[in-house]
């Protein structure tokens, strides 16, 4: 075959496929309008791809804010409907007031400074807790993602330092049971956001033990570990203890299944 020939091919089927792309067709799946963060009149629109069979409730979302150029998000995973990955995982989120008539987009207040986040739940399954994004629209008046974790299960959006600025709860892994009432460690995080409108949350070290030593067993690092283990009825009673699995598997006389 002459060397045009197959050029004329090859640049054919890659017009072709690009085409093919950007004129994937789209199903709306949800939208909706309200006033956010000072901008009038966004809206909101969740869309999936035509003949979807992912998992997921929607896969794009698209922002539209008057004079401002659309944001588009995309996860080919899939985000679901809030209020259903609520109740299977964190049902507390429920009693949260949604600033946002939806049932696939949670949105609340971020502080008293007239900040909003939206919220984004990606599809848990097994021992994942799915994947977390969370927008908001910046000083400049654009959206933008100030937190984006694969595996993240938002549990909370809290003031932990008092500085009027809330800071964004979660599990980075879902516990796995084992031995003889064993936990593997997986211990909350806690990201802090920023004081500027749009820029990215930070993981709070110092935040993170706080909240920990409150509300969960202990502390042991930020980082889910297999190496370090919750024994949740110690033998000589008392409240549950963190230490290294091997030491767990001892004191309780069981490894893992």
């Amino acid at each position: 075959m002459p060397k045009r020939l197959i050029l004329i091919l090859l640049a054919t089927l890659c017009g072709s496929a690009a085409h093919s792309h950007v004129l994937t067709n789209w199903t709306r799946v949800s939208t909706f309008q309200f006033d956010w963060n000072g901008r009038a009149n966004v809206q909101v629109s969740l869309e999936i791809p035509a003949q979807w069979s992912g998992p997921g409730d929607f896969t794009r979302i698209r922002i539209h804010v008057p004079g401002r150029k659309d944001f588009v998000l995309r996860n080919d995973s899939g985000w679901v409907k809030y209020a259903s990955e609520a109740a299977n995982i964190m049902p507390g989120l429920l009693k949260r007031k949604n600033l946002v008539p939806s049932q696939y987009v949670l949105a609340l207040e971020a502080g008293n400074q007239n900040r909003a986040l939206l919220f984004l739940l990606g599809y848990s399954y097994a021992s994942s807790p799915g994947s977390l994004d969370v927008v908001e629209v910046s000083e400049a008046g654009d959206p933008r993602i100030v937190l984006h974790r694969e595996e993240f299960g938002f549990a909370d959006l809290i003031d932990l330092d008092s500085d009027h600025v809330a800071e964004v709860v979660g599990y980075p892994c879902l516990s796995q049971e084992f031995g003889n009432g064993l936990e593997t460690y997986d211990p909350l995080n806690v990201y802090k956001l920023a004081e500027t409108k749009g820029e990215e949350a930070q993981l709070s070290i110092p935040l993170s033990r706080s909240y920990n030593l409150k509300h969960f067993y202990g502390w042991a690092g930020a980082k889910c570990s297999e190496n370090i283990a919750v024994v949740l009825h110690p033998p000589k009673g008392g409240k549950p203890i963190i230490v290294s699995t091997k030491e767990a598997e001892r004191i309780t006389g069981g490894g893992r299944q």
